[in-house]
């Protein structure tokens, strides 16, 4: 029913528009959470945010391994790595009409540190480096940050848009303001941007629809698309069915459905490399004391079926994942060489006798207690995930109880004690090693842990805290080395596999392309 109640919507708008129009329609997998870049962490959310708000650097199209000035035009840092200074780019305006200036930019991050993303957590990615005294204005076209410690992505961080996005502040400040840990329910509904596209309505779970911006500062010389209509929450067969019909411009496609696809003639799918990273990770707080003992948590590693995985769940859009960090991201080649485990029963067979957990009289281990597995019932890669690690773990003698569940459980249990093994994905927010190591491997203690597992190593934690301050790219590989051996040899977590972005794209579409980081930018679609 949903689904016809979206597509009536889409009916119906573009029957209002006028035939000159060049739409864009996204057939979205997504859902979004919230319009405000200061508090939405979700990959739903991003595409919108992305193609209406700006940063002050950006990535070009086609890589992330270049940063571009976007509301800002040029920067420079001081030598100690503490101070960066930011012209910023005139005669920009809101789409609102009202001109950009520096205050906007000090604002927007004041508030970010501010407000603190109660419901989302994203503020982190600001607060590693900087507080809201950090930021000053020079003048109506200068900025400066003077962050508490060298910090060497802040260049990268400034780059995502979810939390850095710029906001009019006169539109804040008229719909609320900041108020310290709590969100802005007026921004959260509402867009006021300088990018290419005016977020013209959003209905909840259903679609979100997107008008070009007159008063941006590129311009609308040359082909482009005017329109984009993000239809939200869109099931597989239904995103098949809008790309085969021609419908769909842009369509999400599952992985076991995309092989099936490859033969079409009215769109092609397209495989994108992302370092959107897949893992297991281990419940070191888990009322199964057992999970505390390295020994089990290196056997189960070794127990976990790495080639069927990329083949099967993933259908080949996989690739090995040797650590904690992806190897798209930079440095990810430099600091983690090679793959440290391999699927290997008998090795993970050994390692459990030699422990202790030797095979019961009934031919159990840990007394026939089954390792609890949860996993997001929405994902049939994982559900395919939960079956092959099943029948492997049970050739040496070890139960699991897998919990396939909705997304909002695992969330849940997440918190709590009550789990073993959770299959769990990251995105990436910004192009360092320290937006996956921290967070995988990192404890609480310094600002990771973010998939709860309790995990405490004295000697990841003092690695990654040198590579965030060193401005030496050979130290800061060594670091990262460093935790790329510690975090195999002590394992939190199992580096399943870094998946590629897999879409259906229409014929009617030129220039394609998905950018690891700041995904879909619509403006530079061009229509056939």
């Amino acid at each position: 029913m949903l689904a016809i109640i979206v597509v009536a919507g889409l009916a119906d708008y573009f029957l209002l528009t006028p035939p000159a129009s060049k739409v864009l329609v996204y057939y979205s997998q997504y859902d979004i959470q919230s319009l405000d870049p200061a508090d939405a962490y979700d990959s739903g959310s991003f595409i919108p945010l992305q193609n209406c708000y700006e940063t002050l650097v950006t990535y070009p199209v086609e890589n992330i391994t270049t940063l571009l000035p976007d509301l800002a035009t040029s920067w420079n840092v001081s030598s100690d790595g503490r101070v960066y200074t930011f012209n910023l780019r005139q005669n920009v305006k809101f789409s609102n009409g009202d001109p950009f200036t520096s205050d906007d930019v000090v604002y927007s991050f004041q508030r970010i540190l501010t407000m603190n993303s109660p419901s989302s957590g994203v503020a982190w990615i600001d607060s590693q480096e900087m507080n809201s005294s950090s930021i000053k204005a020079l003048d109506p076209y200068t900025v400066q940050f003077t962050l508490s410690h060298p910090f060497s992505p802040f260049l990268e961080t400034l780059a995502t848009v979810e939390p850095n996005g710029i906001v009019d502040k006169a539109v804040v400040e008229a719909h609320g303001g900041v108020v310290a840990n709590q969100d802005n329910t007026w921004m959260a509904a509402n867009a006021v941007c300088t990018g290419p596209y005016i977020i013209q309505s959003w209905t909840h779970g259903q679609q979100v629809l997107m008008v070009e911006n007159p008063t941006y500062w590129r311009g609308w010389n040359g082909p482009h698309y005017d329109k984009v209509a993000m239809l939200l929450n869109q099931q597989p067969s239904t995103a098949i069915a809008a790309a085969k019909s021609g419908d769909a411009t842009i369509a999400d496609i599952p992985f076991d459905q995309a092989p099936s696809l490859a033969n079409a003639t009215n769109f092609k799918i397209e495989s994108s490399p992302v370092p959107r990273t897949k893992l297991m990770t281990f419940n070191l707080n888990s009322t199964h004391s057992f999970m505390k003992d390295q020994n089990v948590r290196v056997a189960l590693s070794w127990a976990f079926p790495y080639n069927d995985v990329i083949n099967q769940a993933f259908k080949g859009y996989a690739a090995d994942l040797n650590g904690p960090v992806a190897a798209q991201i930079y440095l990810g080649q430099e600091s983690e060489p090679s793959k440290y485990f391999s699927f290997d029963l008998q090795k993970a067979a050994s390692i459990l006798d030699q422990a202790g957990y030797t095979k019961g009289a009934n031919g159990l281990r840990f007394n026939g207690t089954a390792l609890v597995l949860y996993s997001e019932s929405t994902e049939a890669w994982a559900t395919t995930i939960d079956e092959l690690y099943q029948s492997a773990l049970s050739q040496i003698g070890v139960v699991t109880d897998i919990h396939s569940v909705p997304p909002s459980t695992v969330y849940a249990a997440r918190k709590g004690s009550g789990w073993d093994l959770m299959i769990v994905t990251w995105g990436p927010d910004y192009n360092d090693p320290s937006d996956y190591a921290l967070p995988f491997v990192g404890s609480a203690a310094i600002g990771g842990d973010t998939y709860n597992t309790s995990y405490n190593n004295s000697v990841i934690d003092s690695a990654l805290l040198d590579a965030m301050l060193t401005q030496d790219t050979s130290r800061e590989i060594a670091d990262y080395h460093t935790v790329w051996d510690q975090a195999n040899r002590n394992p939190n977590m199992i580096f399943m596999a870094v998946t590629t972005n897999v879409a259906a794209v229409s014929n009617t579409l030129s220039n394609y392309s998905y950018n690891a980081i700041i995904t879909y930018n619509f403006y530079f679609y061009t229509p056939v």
